[in-house]
């Protein structure tokens, strides 16, 4: 599977998107997560770890999450490590855009054989689970006027 992008604008300033992304214990408010715990002490960064709790496909997993970037209000990205050790990258990029925010989210399956075949068969499901992540979002951070969680998003793909 390539790498996936979408994007959504946001009618609120990078420093608010930003400062919501990067609180990764509030991920369970609009992902597939049902639980994020720091298991580190101090300032999020890169290096920060965390340990998650989600169902994805019917499945509940528990999973390892690392900070890969941390520049405030233009990237913040994470790895997390699943079953069987595969390990996925994710990441949102901000830029400022009509009043409000450009937010772009990427999504980075694992390479090899078996995660490949994985890959194909969850693509259309990840990417579903995107563009609703990118929705609830959306309609967190614009309040009560937010669009409803389908609208305003551009998907596309790039290759990896």
């Amino acid at each position: 599977m390539a790498t996936m992008q979408l994007q959504v604008q946001i009618k609120a300033l990078p420093e608010e998107v930003f400062a919501y992304l990067s609180d990764l214990e509030k991920h369970p408010e609009w992902s597939h997560s049902m639980e994020i715990k720091k298991t580190f002490e101090g300032q999020v960064g890169v290096g920060a770890s965390y340990r998650s709790r989600g169902k994805n496909f019917g499945i509940t997993a528990s999973e390892t999450v690392e900070v890969t970037e941390h520049r405030p209000n233009e990237r913040f990205g994470w790895r997390t490590t699943g079953a069987m050790g595969m390990k996925f990258g994710w990441s949102f990029e901000l830029s400022p855009r009509e009043g409000g925010t450009l937010l772009i989210e990427r999504f980075e399956p694992p390479s090899g054989l078996v995660a490949g075949l994985i890959g194909k068969l969850t693509e259309s499901p990840t990417r579903k689970a995107m563009q609703e992540g990118l929705g609830r979002i959306k309609v967190r951070l614009e309040g009560a006027t937010g669009a409803s969680p389908v609208q305003g998003q551009e998907e596309s793909e790039t290759s990896s």
